[in-house]
């Protein structure tokens, strides 16, 4: 697997990136962000003729800036959407000891293009909600992109 795009979760020690929640951190169901997100999104996705599935259980939440993570997931999102056509499109979770992702396999060939101007935006808000961002190829050739994020900031 290569590695096209990459952030690194933050490296920062306790006292300078706390994850207590403080008022700009609430409660965030995964799943209904995505659905909110979706809606807007569902536009975009007709004149490209996708379709996109929201394949992330109910059950998983996390307490973050709301505005930050919708952002990041908006422009990723859109970014996939912009890059398919006549695709069925599935936003994914897979939640490990230490990590959640949140995935689009097979997210396009020429998906950095789209993501290119916005990048360094995208990777600061990442950080900011103690996330990463990886582009990765796969043995067919395949680009997946991800949003790891901590799951230290898990919600129950």
């Amino acid at each position: 697997m290569k590695t096209i795009l990459s952030t690194s979760l933050p490296t920062a020690g306790p006292s300078l990136f706390s994850f207590e929640p403080s008022h700009s951190r609430i409660k965030v169901s995964l799943h209904n962000l995505v659905d909110q997100l979706l809606i807007g999104l569902q536009p975009l996705a007709m004149r490209r003729d996708n379709v996109v599935v929201n394949g992330i259980p109910e059950g998983i939440c996390f307490l973050a800036e709301e505005h930050l993570l919708a952002y990041v997931l908006w422009n990723l999102m859109s970014a996939v959407i912009n890059s398919k056509q006549n695709e069925c499109i599935y936003v994914q979770t897979l939640v490990d000891d230490e990590r959640t992702f949140v995935g689009v396999k097979d997210a396009g060939t020429y998906l950095y293009r789209s993501l290119a101007p916005e990048f360094r935006k995208l990777q600061h808000a990442a950080e900011q909600i103690g996330a990463s961002i990886d582009l990765h190829n796969d043995h067919n050739g395949n680009a997946n992109i991800v949003l790891a994020m901590s799951n230290r900031r898990l919600a129950v």
